[in-house]
């Protein structure tokens, strides 16, 4: 006779037992067992197996792991409610990784000094390439999926196609739809590849239609041949697409992406193996508790020396009334009404056990348990958060050693694809590629927000020691173009001028008076700054005070010029001024005057100093006769 423990974990095994290796690779696969034999020479039963196992993989991760339930005897049914616990640290180590696309960059091979003009143009059509197939395939949002389905199933494979209407199509599957063959000596090097692409699904067979591309590379002919072909559910041969032929490609346009896993497993690893265990356990005792909480919320009730037919059908309703009696056979009875309620003392010691469990299956994927309650209190700076997740950080670097060679081994297939068929990505570029000398860089992004005001600090200190251009800090920081930093220098570095030009010691003080009356007169209006070549016009040297003369000569005139030509108003605006305001009045007019200043920078200039517009453009107005009568003369 068995127990309801027994019981269950009998209708459990009987539920494994019908779902099999076979039943799951039927379920999830979807591929006819006769077309997976065509494809394999060897190790048909280790195949079938092998997909058997990441089948079951791929229902622990969708539906949760199984567990025995305990102690109901019958009496209840109980909780079962599977936390997923799996599913949910692969999703975030999988938003981790490639939440940010990496950067993935076309870079010159060898000295960069002894680049010609037409290879930097050809770097640039190839990031042009790039970028722009990238984005037409989505590929940030497949590429997030595809790691998921790496997670899971142990590998995935992207493969590369190449057609005139389409394009450029990047196509990532997962380890139940290919099979694959590497060259003796060389695992890196693939010597055969078919995938099966279910294209229309459905439940009848007959109308299931699943895509085959095949591909072989003959060594002795140092060629890649295709084959594609369309099967109905039964493995029956519908269509022939495309029979076999040679590609222009000397190398099959697929990339296996293993996960982790030792040396001797070249089939990689499923972090689900990893955590279904820890995953079982937090479920089981999850609902242990759940059942527990629902048995104590029903307390049991207990009579004691009661009359039998009086304890029947009593209500639990809110003011119900019982009418007992007790039983009039025993001779002193003790009749007694009590309730048993459970008291939970294990509540403690179940919260530690559940954190334990749940922080080991953290750790097995490096994963930092962090919720809103361990972060309060916490610095949330970029270097704390960074400090946090260290060990999943090194955790993805350490994927990117697969990831990263892998996805430029995909890009070099773009771009040598670009080369043997030009037609299939002229929608993406104009040019034309030329095959050159190159590397693929790719940058893993991680999602973790940055102390930019602590890193723009570290760039200026950068910029003001020499060691950085303001060019590269602007393209940085600013997102501006190499002709829009052109342009914002430039004027940075007139308005400097203007200022430095303005801002010198001109022999005055604030009230229009000389600072040393009576010598070196020509001082006046700041001729002794620093003149437009940046040489000190100061000095004793009789060369020096000639052309001091001379440039203190022309700066009078102006002065002059203002103050004569003037209304009444307008020279008690200019008497009005202090020295280095008139200072930088007679620069303006001077710079209007040569053309260095355009009106309306000039106007702009003057009103600055809190004058009115109609005073500026009356200054210009005699600024501009003057230079008129010049031309006429």
């Amino acid at each position: 006779m068995l127990n309801e423990e027994q019981k269950v974990f009998r209708e459990i095994v009987e539920g494994y037992e019908e779902l099999d290796d076979t039943g799951i690779l039927s379920a999830y696969s979807k591929i006819p067992y006769a077309l997976l034999r065509n494809e394999t020479d060897v190790g048909t039963e280790d195949l079938f197996h092998e997909f058997g196992k990441i089948c079951k993989f791929y229902r622990i991760y969708k539906k949760g792991k199984d567990f025995l339930v305990e102690g109901t005897n019958g009496d209840y049914v109980p909780a079962k409610l599977k936390y997923k616990m799996a599913a949910s640290l692969i999703n975030k180590e999988a938003r981790f990784l490639f939440g940010e696309q990496p950067d993935i960059t076309i870079e010159p091979k060898g000295d960069t000094s002894i680049l010609t003009e037409e290879s930097k143009t050809q770097l640039s059509v190839m990031n042009d390439l790039i970028v722009t197939v990238l984005k037409k395939n989505r590929f940030q949002d497949i590429l997030v999926k595809a790691a998921r389905d790496c997670f899971i199933g142990k590998r995935v494979a992207c493969i590369v196609n190449f057609n005139e209407e389409d394009g450029v199509v990047i196509t990532f599957l997962n380890s139940l739809q290919f099979v694959y063959e590497t060259k003796i000596g060389n695992p890196n090097f693939l010597t055969k590849f078919v995938c099966f692409i279910v294209v229309k699904d459905c439940l009848s067979l007959a109308d299931r239609r699943i895509f085959e591309k095949k591909y072989t590379y003959d060594e002795d002919e140092d060629t890649v041949y295709l084959e594609e072909k369309i099967y109905n559910g039964s493995g029956v041969l519908i269509e022939d697409v495309t029979s076999r032929q040679p590609i222009k490609l000397k190398r099959i346009p697929a990339v296996i992406f293993i996960n982790d896993g030792l040396l001797g497993e070249v089939s990689g690893e499923s972090e689900i193996e990893l955590l279904q265990d820890y995953e079982k356990w937090y479920s089981k005792l999850s609902n242990a508790d759940s059942d527990a909480q629902r048995k104590s919320m029903n307390p049991t009730k207990y009579v004691v020396d009661m009359e039998g037919n009086s304890t029947k059908n009593l209500s639990t309703g809110a003011g119900a009334f019982w009418d007992l009696g007790s039983d009039q056979n025993l001779t002193l009875p003790h009749p007694e009404v009590g309730l048993l309620e459970p008291r939970m003392h294990y509540s403690a010691a179940l919260k530690t056990s559940l954190d334990r469990i749940k922080t080991a299956g953290y750790e097995q994927v490096d994963m930092p348990n962090i919720t809103l309650d361990t972060m309060q209190g916490a610095i949330t700076s970029g270097k704390a958060l960074k400090a946090i997740y260290w060990p999943l950080i090194v955790r993805c670097k350490e994927k990117m050693k697969v990831w990263g060679p892998g996805l430029s081994e995909m890009v070099e297939i773009i771009i040598e694809g670009a080369i043997q068929y030009p037609l299939c990505v002229t929608k993406y570029i104009q040019d034309k590629v030329i095959p050159i000398t190159y590397e693929v860089e790719v940058v893993q992004n991680t999602p973790l927000p940055e102390d930019e005001i602590e890193e723009k600090t570290t760039d200026l200190a950068e910029v003001e020691s020499g060691v950085l251009s303001r060019k590269t800090y602007m393209k940085k920081w600013r997102g501006l173009t190499d002709t829009e930093v052109t342009d914002e220098l430039n004027q940075i570095a007139f308005e400097r001028q203007i200022l430095e030009e303005a801002s010198f010691n001109n022999g005055m003080n604030g009230d229009n008076k000389l600072i040393n009356p009576g010598t070196d007169d020509f001082n006046m209006m700041g001729v002794n700054s620093i003149k437009k070549d940046g040489t000190q016009n100061g000095g004793n040297g009789e060369n020096n005070l000639d052309n001091q003369q001379q440039e203190q000569s022309g700066l009078s005139s102006i002065f002059q010029s203002i103050n004569s030509n003037t209304s009444g108003e307008n020279a008690s605006t200019i008497q009005r001024l202090n020295g280095t305001q008139v200072s930088t009045l007679v620069n303006v007019m001077s710079q209007y005057g040569i053309g260095t200043l355009t009106r309306v920078q000039a106007v702009s200039i003057i009103v600055s100093m809190g004058v009115s517009e109609s005073f500026a453009n009356s200054l210009l107005n005699e600024e501009d006769k003057k230079k008129n009568k010049k031309q006429v003369i």
